[in-house]
């Protein structure tokens, strides 16, 4: 196996177990084990510090992957001193994004002092927080670019989750209270930076003596030029994931955030079958485009659309029947978060259903675009975000979610269609969706269970196998044939060898 193949196999595992952890954590402990406050508190400043950790990279992390095999020197082996300017970058970062941090808190503080007190009693914290992970950004683009990302998704995945999930099962044992483990929950986010500079030490990976002599005025040019767009991207893509979290804060409270938090949590599920293509896809593209082969790259963009797209309407059809049951998982004062969820998975579906347009645009020659539609994004986030929390509370931020991603996918789509002619939608998308809501009705009018943990069992594979049988004949569902195939014929060997 190839060392890319084998970095993609052993990231999409560490993923996956990465996704199991966080439900235990997420899902489970944190709503049962900690106030909605103080969960509001921690996903505050965590989307404040990813907001300045982005800014604070200066759009270093796209120079490391675009430009660090032009700093190779081939007799040493050596990146002529690249590591030592991602230092030096990750230092002028973090002197601005604490400046940026100290320049806001009185006004932050000011805001929050009555209605949520905690997160103003820790606001500092995130300057510590987006420092270490400015560096553990810049440590990581450079390990990734090395090909050993693998390393990279064992310590976000799963190393800091298991700390976080740790923590919590400490809290459970009444060992820590909130305060203490505040500060085991940054240190938790704060550790990997730390792992990641021993692992480039301990393989020799840790040069730092800048070649300056190497960087002409026209390197130079370009590194700029390319890290100006990669600062807006980083910017745009982390501000799209937190902007909701801190203006429904600036409206509400940090009780509002911490259930939105949880109700949100649940509705990003419907992502999770898209990140093993994430690790696949922007690869295969890219090749693609450099061979000029635009008939893979329409159809890995027809393909990822239709077979994310089937997987979506399936899990959000899981969250759908399982609405009710969500809510014996999790406390029942979380309720007012219930249409989150479904909102939420909606939006997340529409995502699905786009496949790799990011990646058919961002590896084009239309590659700016992708800032475009970013900037796009976030100010139609601010905007509706503005219109719908006032009226609607946390359901608002998530309607303006949904209404800016579909109009965000919505203008990729009409992009990609004028420039490449290329249109993966058609009948069967709806078809799908109506089946989709019938099984939902079917499901329904079921009787429930006294034990809610059959009831989801029960509900779940009533779901998929109503749902696989209603889409089976559809030409789009051939992958799920396949895999349905291969489910099947497995269960018979195994049971044929148990009965020899």
């Amino acid at each position: 196996m190839g060392i890319i193949k084998r970095q993609a196999f052993q990231s999409s595992i560490l993923l996956y177990v990465g996704v199991i952890i966080g439900f235990l954590t997420t899902g489970l402990l944190a709503p049962n084990l900690l106030e909605k406050s103080e969960i509001g508190t921690l996903k505050l400043l965590q989307s404040y510090a990813s907001i300045f950790m982005s800014l604070g990279v200066l759009g270093y992390s796209t120079i490391t992957v675009r430009f660090l095999p032009h700093f190779l020197d081939k007799n040493t082996n050596k990146y002529n001193g690249f590591l030592g300017i991602s230092l030096l970058v990750g230092i002028i970062g973090s002197i601005l994004a604490s400046a940026l941090i100290l320049f806001i808190e009185p006004a932050i503080i000011e805001n929050n002092i009555d209605k949520s007190p905690q997160f103003a009693q820790y606001f500092v914290l995130i300057i510590p927080l987006a420092i270490f992970q400015i560096f553990y950004a810049l440590f990581d683009s450079y390990n990734n670019a090395l090909y050993r990302s693998s390393y990279g998704i064992f310590l976000r995945d799963f190393v800091q989750r298991i700390l976080i999930l740790a923590g919590l099962l400490l809290v459970l044992s009444h060992v820590f209270n909130f305060d203490q483990y505040i500060y085991y929950y940054i240190a938790s986010i704060c550790l990997p930076t730390i792992l990641i500079l021993l692992h480039l030490i301990s393989h020799d990976g840790f040069d730092v003596n800048i070649k300056f002599n190497f960087l002409s005025k026209a390197l130079l040019s370009s590194m700029a030029s390319v890290g100006f767009y990669g600062l807006l991207n980083s910017f745009g893509s982390i501000a799209v994931l937190q902007i909701d979290t801190i203006m429904l804060n600036m409206f509400l409270d940090s009780d509002a955030v911490g259930v939105y938090a949880i109700t949100f949590y649940f509705g990003t599920l419907v992502l999770i079958p898209s990140k093993a293509l994430n690790k696949i896809a922007p690869t295969l593209i890219a090749k693609a485009y450099k061979e000029k082969d635009l008939e893979t790259v329409k159809d890995i963009y027809y393909k990822s659309a239709g077979n994310l797209y089937l997987i979506g309407v399936l899990i959000l059809l899981g969250l759908a029947v399982n609405l009710e049951n969500i809510f014996h998982i999790i406390p029942e004062s979380y309720i007012s978060g219930k249409y989150v969820i479904l909102i939420i998975g909606l939006a997340n579906l529409i995502k699905m259903g786009g496949g790799s347009n990011d990646s058919v645009i961002t590896y084009s020659k239309y590659y700016k675009m992708t800032t475009v539609f970013l900037v796009l994004l976030v100010v139609l986030i601010i905007i509706l975000n503005l219109l719908f929390i006032p009226v609607y509370g946390m359901t608002g931020a998530a309607i303006a979610s949904l209404l800016a991603i579909l109009i965000y996918n919505l203008s990729k789509f009409i992009f990609i269609k004028t420039k490449f002619n290329f249109t993966p939608y058609n009948y069967q998308f709806i078809i799908v969706l109506i089946f989709a809501f019938i099984v939902y009705l079917i499901i329904y009018a079921l009787p429930n269970f006294k034990n809610f943990y059959a009831e989801i069992l029960i509900d779940s594979i009533c779901a998929i196998i109503l749902f696989y049988f209603a889409i089976k004949f559809l030409p789009m569902a051939d992958e799920a044939n396949r895999f349905a195939k291969q489910i099947i014929d497995k269960g018979i060997k195994i049971f044929r060898a148990k009965n020899e």
